[in-house]
């Protein structure tokens, strides 16, 4: 019995430490798509590299969970943490299914402001492939340095002056 509630604390701390690390990216999710519409490269990086850093720890306390709940039941390749924590005495299966059900809403949320940039980045990549389509288009597939001469039509790489 004794046990079991040490794994009980070991759980709760664990999904707490998860559930800050998401709140955490959450926050730089959001920080990304708004450097990112404000063009601030250098802060988009840093983000990125904060993001990396949080996905990493998420990462290990996933598996550290997974490890300590290993004596309970699973399914394939996936924790049963309901089938977990009926073992558990009902304090201990209230306060952790809490917990868990927290982080589900909290990946979710966090899923969901992924997907929305993600969004953002595909229709700002495909409107800028449009506008190069349409300015190879109109020059023939031929382009012109500003003294005005000929040069290669790969337009792979391109710097644009205006906002879009």
């Amino acid at each position: 019995m004794n046990k079991k509630l040490s794994i009980a604390e070991q759980t709760a701390c664990i999904l707490k430490k998860q559930i800050e690390s998401v709140e955490k990216i959450y926050v730089l999710q959001k920080d990304m798509y708004k450097n990112v519409l404000e063009r601030d490269w250098l802060e988009s990086e840093k983000c990125l590299r904060s993001l990396d850093k949080l996905s990493k720890e998420f990462k290990a306390l996933d598996k550290e969970l997974y490890t300590l709940v290993e004596e309970g039941v699973f399914g394939e390749d996936e924790i049963d943490f309901f089938a977990f924590t009926k073992s558990l005495n009902e304090a201990d299966k209230t306060a952790l299914n809490t917990l868990y059900k927290t982080l589900k809403e909290k990946l979710a949320s966090s899923k969901i402001e992924n997907e929305v940039f993600s969004s953002y980045i595909t229709h700002a990549q495909s409107l800028v492939q449009g506008v190069i389509n349409i300015i190879s288009e109109e020059r023939n597939g031929k382009c012109y340095t500003r003294t005005g001469k000929h040069v290669n039509a790969d337009m792979t790489s391109l710097v644009l002056n205006e906002t879009l």
